[in-house]
């Protein structure tokens, strides 16, 4: 099971974490302790963060612990406030870079580090190509190939074109920041 993302997006502000190194799932394991004296553990939350993938249930323990860590009395009356059960025509701060046009522009920022990507077809399938990059290890020209951008989330792309070297590429912070600049 992972939690939904409105509940970990409000984990995250609770604990202070962004979830972007190992240490921060430990962390959250003591603040969690500290707070509650139950105990939760670091794989069970990697797993319901999304961290790891596996199909385990998530016992009632473990749940009830999350909520009242959250303020809550149980996972009821928390999986209640958040009004989980589904939402129609939902906003999430979202990139899909396949629904993008051509030559549409990109503003990124995450640490302390802006990246401005450009739309464009490289063989043969949509991906984006680096205009400017301040602070990363990007460099102009380069091109990613990435599904979505999503506030929130690191940005990774499997695949990175450098000339003719092939590599890849991860944030080491989440995107504090995105726009859509011309389309």
């Amino acid at each position: 099971m992972i939690l939904n993302s409105l509940i970990i997006d409000a984990i995250k502000k609770k604990s202070g974490l962004c979830f972007d190194k190992a240490k921060d799932y430990d962390i959250l394991c003591d603040k969690i302790f500290s707070s509650t004296n139950r105990t939760i553990g670091v794989n069970t939350i990697k797993r319901l963060m999304g961290y790891i993938v596996d199909d385990r249930k998530t016992n009632e323990y473990t749940l009830n612990t999350i909520a009242i860590y959250m303020g809550f009395q149980c996972w009821n009356d928390m999986y209640g406030a958040f009004r989980l059960d589904s939402e129609w025509n939902y906003s999430d701060d979202t990139v899909y870079v396949q629904d993008l046009h051509l030559g549409s522009t990109i503003k990124i920022k995450y640490l302390n580090r802006t990246i401005i990507f450009q739309v464009v077809t490289f063989k043969g399938i949509q991906a984006l190509k680096v205009i400017e990059a301040t602070n990363s290890s990007l460099k102009a020209d380069d091109i990613l190939f990435v599904e979505h951008l999503r506030r929130g989330e690191i940005l990774e792309s499997k695949v990175v074109y450098r000339g003719d070297k092939i590599g890849n590429y991860r944030t080491n912070g989440e995107i504090l920041e995105m726009e859509v600049i011309k389309e």
